[in-house]
């Protein structure tokens, strides 16, 4: 079906950021790796793919223009995938995926090779654990005994290391087992040693029983899924704790109510949802995925008549519906199992971005009664407004094909024809609210201020522009808050600026627990799907709280929810500006490098061979990990260098000096060699040499005693943890770490 293109009538207003994130990660690039698209011929090409599945030529003209005009405006924009794969025939335009695994080893390997498939073609994927047998049962067949789910765990986790999510993005999973399952507290610590699932959100999910025993003093039994009877019990009230001060120490694991989620399951009929996407707002069946879209909500505020334009809020919604119903068919799908699952129930998800922003504008602190008051009539409006739309689609163009097996249809409910089994959730929305420039989902502005390294190496101080104009009309605008602020800190204890200011511009970290999980609850009110929104705590909370944030989410009826405490993932024993203990000192204990850690990234060549040497740090700026890209994966030079890398990373955190290993590796001799582009290192006589000669230069006791001199700058930001890609300071925002500068993102 040919559409006709949508008529680029504006220039798209973007911030220099969103500029930089559509070119690094969006905007389509030629065979030599050039930009060919600009961001308003990237908004056309998804305007046109997503039309052109409308009935006739003048419907597809029709509805690629309003896509456009949307999409130009800002007002709307769908996920990531559809951004950057509609139009290509290539990729998923879909986000989210949920694979079912069966108690068996075909089962379990075909499975690890649909996740390649669906993470190759750009999408994120959930797994339930819960139906494989616990480690050390045994297999009637071969007379052997289980590995257990948390094996089988860390084998998807090496299968997702090896597929870059469309060659965009590292792959994002999550990792689900129920409470009751007998390795239960294998699960729990499944990632504590920094190493292993990494790439891996892990949740617990937790029933309405286990919550009641609990908070009772009750116990529950663990029940393998192959045992007639169960294999122990557990103290429920014991376990909790144990979850918690886990979620505590490293923000792993979350909880997902199971039947708080399958309450509200629009086809009981065809099972019960025992899995969720990678950040945990999509509770799916097995085989399904889910595409997403969120408006800007603070686009429909009116400045002049100190109000929110409903209207026009209304006629986004019920575009961006119809939008998000046409990718079902607008995009292709890495399995059958897959097709037949999302066009069988064509769930979308609608969802908000830019509230914080809103209530900005509209003078309301996000930690008052107010606030939860707008989100509810907000959310409310938006809810009724997306289910008016897919009925008039369902009317239109027919409901989904397993309807009259759902909750809606006339033999089971109340008959509403709806398109959609579901209709909205509300997403982390990451790079696409940079995009729009707007603060992330429903989440309160992470930070007032960053810092953005530029090519050349010049630190620009980049600020809120609300808080700016807020900072110059009320005075109190200066560099030195400026620098503060971009340096991790926050409003709190700056007596320049008034009370009413502090609180309207409060961070994310400056907002209590309890308002926190009060905003998911008055989103997920209104919300089919689930919410992401992250509990974010101060360092200086208790594994108490976290226990209070989990059971608090439950009882106001949250779908799931995750908490991070402040620095918990770049927590380690030694204080900043000390070094490793020397491999000499006594028995060699590894030094485990945080899950989030600040990294250095140095493009270098050697005579024709160009790579990426990526050197992830300590907070004290030691390195303590080495990996090295070669263009030519799969050759010799590749897999020597990659073994190189590794057993380094080894020596390092078992406290090797890395003078001494720069010592034996410097100057050998082998192909390639030759000169470089780096001044300080000119030639060199093999890629193994020139990697030591730049790590002693830059890491050697020398350089670090460079470092430690009192007028240097500091290694890392305030928050201890920076951007791999361009050194800005990283948000943490619904598990994924987001660089609000270039766009870099990281689940899991």
């Amino acid at each position: 079906m040919v559409t006709t293109p949508p008529v680029i009538t504006h220039p798209v207003d973007l911030t220099d950021n969103a500029r930089t994130v559509l070119e690094r990660r969006y905007l389509l690039r030629g065979d030599d790796g050039a930009v060919v698209e600009t961001p308003e011929e990237m908004l056309a090409r998804v305007a046109e793919s997503i039309a052109s599945v409308e009935a006739t030529p003048g419907l597809r003209a029709q509805w690629a223009q309003r896509f456009y005009d949307e999409m130009a405006a800002l007002r709307f924009l769908p996920n990531s995938p559809t951004l950057m794969n509609a139009g290509t025939d290539r990729g998923t335009l879909a986000a989210c995926f949920v694979l079912p695994i069966d108690d068996s080893l075909d089962s379990i390997m075909s499975t690890a090779q649909a996740a390649a498939m669906v993470q190759k073609w750009g999408g994120g994927t959930g797994f339930d654990f819960s139906s494989l047998r616990a480690e050390g049962e045994p297999i009637a067949t071969t007379h052997g005994a289980a590995c257990g789910p948390v094996s089988v765990l860390r084998h998807y986790d090496d299968v997702s290391r090896l597929v870059t999510q469309g060659g965009k993005r590292d792959g994002a999973n999550m990792g689900i087992l129920r409470i009751d399952h007998p390795d239960v507290r294998h699960f729990i610590h499944a990632k504590d040693d920094g190493v292993s699932a990494q790439r891996f959100n892990l949740s617990l999910a937790v029933t309405d029983a286990f919550i009641k025993a609990a908070t009772t003093g009750g116990s529950i039994d663990l029940v393998d899924p192959h045992a007639e009877a169960a294999r122990a019990s557990a103290d429920a009230e014991t376990l909790l704790d144990e979850i918690a001060q886990s979620a505590w120490r490293t923000g792993d694991p979350g909880m997902v109510f199971l039947d708080t989620v399958n309450r509200s399951n629009p086809t009981p009929a065809l099972g019960a949802i025992e899995a969720t996407n990678p950040c945990g707002e999509v509770p799916l069946l097995p085989w399904e995925a889910c595409t997403l879209g969120s408006v800007h909500v603070a686009r429909f505020w009116d400045a002049d008549a100190g109000a929110l334009d409903w209207a026009a809020l209304d006629e986004t919604v019920t575009l961006a519906v119809r939008f998000l119903d046409n990718v079902i068919d607008a995009g292709g799908y890495p399995l059958p199992e897959i097709t037949d699952a999302v066009r069988g129930n064509r769930k979308i998800g609608l969802g908000v971005m830019g509230f914080h922003d809103l209530l900005i504008a509209a003078g309301i602190p996000y930690d008052s009664d107010e606030a939860l008051d707008f989100a509810e009539e907000l959310m409310g409006r938006i809810a009724r407004t997306a289910d008016a739309a897919s009925a008039a689609l369902g009317e239109e163009k027919g409901v989904f094909p397993n309807w009259e097996h759902s909750i809606y249809g006339d033999d089971n409910g109340t008959g509403v024809r709806y398109r959609n089994a579901t209709r909205t959730c509300i997403a982390p929305t990451g790079t696409i609210a940079i995009i729009a420039g707007a603060s992330s989902g429903i989440e309160p502005l992470y930070s007032l201020a960053h810092t953005r390294r530029m090519q050349d190496g010049t630190l620009l101080d980049e600020v809120s522009e609300a808080f700016a104009e807020a900072a110059r009309a009320g005075g109190f605008h200066s560099p030195e808050l400026i620098a503060e602020l971009a340096a991790g800190a926050g409003l709190a204890g700056q007596e320049a600026v008034p009370e009413r200011v502090r609180r309207l511009f409060a961070t994310a970290h400056e907002i209590g627990w309890e308002r926190h999980v009060a905003m998911q609850a008055a989103f997920q009110r209104h919300t089919d799907l689930a919410v992401s929104k992250t509990v974010n705590l101060p360092h200086s909370a208790t594994p108490e709280d976290v226990r209070a944030v989990f059971l608090r989410a439950h009882e106001l009826g949250c779908k799931g929810v995750t908490v991070y405490r402040d620095g918990s993932r770049t927590q380690q024993v030694l204080a900043a500006g000390e070094r490793a203990p020397s491999a000499a000192a006594g028995a060699a204990a590894r030094r485990r490098l945080p899950d989030e850690r600040p990294a250095v990234t140095h493009k270098f060549r050697v005579g024709e061979q160009e790579g990426y040497l990526t050197v992830g740090l300590y907070n004290d700026g030691s390195p303590g990990e080495v990996f090295v890209k070669i263009s030519k994966e799969g050759s010799t030079v590749s897999g020597l260098t990659d073994a190189i890398a590794v057993l380094t990373s080894i020596a390092l955190q078992y406290g090797v000096p890395l003078d001494k290993l720069a010592e034996k590796l410097e100057r050998t001799h082998f192909e390639p060699a030759g000169p470089t582009a780096n001044e300080d290192i000119p030639f060199a006589t093999s890629i193994v040499d020139y990697i030591f000669r730049w790590l002693r230069l830059h890491f050697g006791d020398e350089a670090l005693d460079a470092i430690d001199a009192p007028d240097r700058a500091p290694v890392v930001t305030a928050s201890g943890l920076v951007c791999p890609d361009c050194g800005a300071q990283l948000g943490y925002a619904e598990r994924c770490l987001l660089c609000r500068s270039c766009g870099y993102t990281k689940c899991g």
